[in-house]
């Protein structure tokens, strides 16, 4: 159960006086908000905990995306960087190179508290120039926030120089709760394992707040689940591209450059769990897409319109 922290007789003593120093005025926003500068976020790494938002502005100059997670006790982000990011892409040169079997050999490698990683939402898919946001409730500990979408082979997330980090970024989310109560909505995205179902009100031109319920979920390739990433479609956009684009195992899984506009999103999270992402939105025609292997066969696949304001 998540825990309301505005009660309604606070609020209603604290409009009708001024703050005094012993008094404090719960904040209604609860953000992050990091920038793409090169190949790495920067940004607060601290946050409070409870409804938090991480907004991502991506003037980068090609797609990104900030999968949030949370780490297990005693894992750090250099551990992840040299036992995770580091041999994921040497097993994926070695697949570009044609040796499937010494990639796999490689990806065999992985450290058993990867299966520990708790993915928690964080914004999806986003093209340069734009925006993305999520609001996901967090609790207090450490997380990465991280961007593995590929350029020429090589995963964003990873720097050659030793120790150094490429988009994996330290974040610490603070015991001190945030006070942000949870947000609104003007559309509900359900996803279940049979795919998306738009379960309540509807996309509009202009801004959209997006809730989405994540009542089923389930691994592929031990990795990653169900999510959200909204792209354009225009006239020439090749939609069965798009839609597979975000599947970031086959070599040229989330390969740059993206063969649509991605406008945002949201990561997989638990089953259970409840997250929101916000789009700005002209009008025309639109695809939700998932990062999971054939995401269009699943029924991971759903096209919306969006009429003239």
């Amino acid at each position: 159960m998540k825990p309301i922290f505005v009660a309604a007789a606070l609020a209603l003593a604290l409009s009708s006086c001024s703050p005094t120093p012993s008094q404090t005025v719960q904040p209604d926003a609860n953000d992050l908000e990091l920038e793409v500068q090169g190949m790495s976020f920067v940004g607060p790494d601290t946050i409070r905990s409870g409804w938090t938002t991480i907004r991502v502005v991506n003037t980068g100059g090609m797609t990104h995306h900030a999968l949030v997670y949370r780490l297990p006790d005693g894992v750090t982000g250099e551990m992840v960087d040299e036992q995770v990011v580091r041999p994921i892409q040497r097993s994926l040169t070695a697949a570009i190179a044609g040796d499937t079997e010494k990639a796999a050999q490689i990806a065999a490698t992985m450290p058993e508290w990867v299966g520990d990683l708790t993915w928690l939402g964080g914004p999806g898919m986003m093209s340069d120039g734009v925006t993305g946001e999520a609001t996901m409730y967090l609790e207090p500990g450490n997380y990465l926030v991280e961007c593995y979408v590929k350029t020429n082979g090589v995963q964003h997330n990873f720097n050659p120089e030793p120790g150094e980090f490429g988009m994996v970024f330290p974040l610490t989310v603070l015991a001190e709760e945030g006070g942000m109560a949870e947000p609104d909505a003007n559309v509900t995205l359900t996803i279940t394992n049979s795919g998306y179902e738009i379960s309540d009100g509807a996309f509009v031109t202009g801004d959209n707040s997006v809730r989405v319920r994540f009542e089923e979920q389930q691994l592929y390739n031990n990795f990653v689940g169900h999510d959200a990433h909204v792209f354009r479609i225009e006239e020439d956009t090749d939609v069965e591209a798009a839609a597979r684009w975000p599947d970031f195992f086959p070599i040229d899984g989330q390969q740059t450059p993206a063969p649509t506009k991605f406008v945002g999103g949201i990561h997989d999270m638990p089953q259970g769990a409840t997250g929101y992402f916000k789009l700005m939105l002209q009008p025309g025609n639109y695809g939700i897409t998932a990062e999971i292997p054939d995401a269009k066969e699943k029924g991971f696949f759903k096209r919306f319109n969006v009429e003239g304001g």
